[in-house]
């Protein structure tokens, strides 16, 4: 019964083994006979066979004789064996005996046939041919999910973000060194935890009803931000990102989580925040200025009216000794009234101007709050040195002392105590020093006790005061430094150094 190639017409390199020339060309003949084109080479020695599998064009099947006068088929077949090729290999021998052929079948051989019955060679040599082409597509295959598998693991363990695979319930799985690097954990140890031991307590919770949509199929993936919790107890923000995992075959589903350190986004968003905040302030502050402005103008008209009046009063020889004194007093106050619209409308201009000593501007200050002192059982003890009445200041400054006496009162409003208002001069510098018993400001509001619509008093404050206070000290080339305490000894002190010369200053208007 004729033999049928798998492939007629089909290229064969095959390498004979075999000492009989004649047996060789009988074998070719078989071969072509069945529909091959037979590229066929017979061999004798190791060295022939060795010298033909290092060619680069491949061989498709190996017939060797089982016995030759000095290389037979066992040493032919550990030699290929030995080079790592997979090649068939079928005996073929007229002398082979059956405990032979099984010990060389053993050894490696693919089948064996004898010389008197060479009708079984094609069909061993096409069974053979396809093992081969399945073995090699194997080995192709695995060698394809083998680089699959090396590509996968080096993207995943080299991500610039953390990665993991877990259950549907949260365990990991798997994880890269990111996301170990980020929780302070070896991976070893992650594998025995869930994702959900690293979300703060509070947030723990917040993600069931969607992660159960993304179970059921409900939805692809979900994005949220949630803060997680390293080994040693840190926290930092996070965005995790979740998608299902539907492996084929009957694997269980797997949910794949991305997991990015956001720090640094967050810290920007606060910087952007914390910048805005400023823009705001400042926009507040250039609407306060110019509401300050148009009041200050609108002011002035009725206060020279009012300058005028006390002015008249003034000249009367007439007036009893205690009403001249409280017109003379109510003339300064309405002349400092003036100044400070006059201040405002100017606050940011250094204009030339009169001046008044030190002492008398606190003596003035001090006199205007007195009476209000006595109301809420405050004392104010004054301590000026001699020299204090030699260097004179813009009547600005008086502004200043005023806000820092009022401050102090209002501080020990309820409650009974003393203000100490110090002057002396030392170094080339004056200093004023205004001390109180009161409640102390909270270390919590000294940052920002300074910065402007900052106020502790709620809707009685604007939160300008000490703003302005520091911005006319030294807008007059000097300091202010606080110090404050509220517990033990309580209270507050804010000492003024003032240059005994201080160099006029034109700063640009902002008004």
């Amino acid at each position: 019964m004729p033999t049928v190639a798998i492939n007629p017409e089909a290229l064969l390199r095959v390498l004979i083994i075999e000492d009989y020339e004649e047996d060789a060309l009988l074998l070719q003949r078989h071969l072509a006979r069945a529909g091959y084109k037979v590229d066929a080479r017979r061999i004798e020695t190791a060295a022939e066979l060795k010298a033909a599998l290092e060619e680069p064009a491949a061989w498709d099947l190996v017939i060797a004789d089982y016995t030759l006068p000095t290389f037979g088929a066992r040493d032919a077949l550990k030699l290929i064996q030995k080079s790592g090729i997979d090649l068939p290999f079928i005996i073929v021998s007229g002398t082979i005996d059956e405990v032979s052929a099984v010990n060389a079948m053993r050894a490696g051989a693919h089948d064996y046939v004898l010389k008197g019955h060479l009708e079984r060679l094609l069909p061993a040599i096409e069974r053979e041919l396809a093992d081969s082409a399945r073995r090699q597509e194997r080995l192709r295959t695995e060698a394809e999910l083998r680089l699959a598998q090396q590509r996968f693991s080096a993207t995943f363990n080299q991500a610039a973000v953390g990665m993991a695979h877990t259950s549907i319930e949260g365990r990991f799985l798997l994880v890269n060194q990111r996301l170990a690097g980020m929780l302070g954990e070896p991976i070893d140890k992650l594998l025995a935890l869930q994702l959900r031991d690293f979300l703060l307590a509070s947030e723990r919770e917040l993600d069931r009803t969607i992660h159960a949509e993304l179970i059921s199929g409900g939805r692809s993936g979900y994005r949220v931000e949630r803060t997680l919790i390293r080994h040693d107890g840190s926290t930092f923000p996070a965005q995790l990102t979740a998608s299902l995992l539907k492996p084929d075959g009957h694997l269980h589903p797997t949910v794949l989580w991305v997991v990015e350190d956001i720090s640094a986004r967050k810290a920007a968003e606060k910087e952007t925040t914390e910048l805005m905040t400023r823009l705001i302030n400042s926009e507040r502050l250039a609407a306060a200025g110019r509401m300050a402005n148009t009041l200050a103008h609108e002011i002035n008209n009725p206060l020279e009216a009012l300058t005028n009046i006390f002015y008249l009063l003034q000249t009367h020889e007439d007036l009893p000794t205690q009403s001249r004194e409280m017109v003379e007093i109510a003339a300064r106050e309405i002349e400092r009234v003036g100044h400070i619209t006059r201040s405002t409308l100017s606050f940011y201009r250094k204009l030339p101007g009169r001046t008044i000593d030190l002492r008398t501007m606190l003596e003035e200050v001090v006199q205007l709050f007195q009476s209000r002192a006595r109301q809420h059982n405050v004392k104010i003890n004054t301590r000026y040195a001699d020299d204090t009445s030699s260097v004179h200041y813009d009547p600005a400054l008086r502004q200043v002392f005023a806000n820092l006496v009022g401050n102090a009162l209002e501080a020990m409003e309820g409650r009974s105590g003393s203000i100490t208002v110090r002057a002396r001069l030392a170094g080339g510098f004056a200093a004023v020093t205004v001390s109180d018993t009161g409640h102390g400001i909270d270390q919590a509001n000294l940052q920002s006790i300074f910065e402007p619509f900052f106020t502790t008093k709620g809707e009685r404050g604007t939160g300008l005061g000490l703003w302005v206070t520091r911005g006319i000290v030294e807008e007059q080339g000097g300091t202010l430094r606080l110090r404050s305490c509220i517990s033990g000894k309580r209270g507050t002190t804010i000492r003024i150094r003032l240059p005994i010369s201080a160099p006029a200053k034109i700063i640009p208007a902002l008004l």
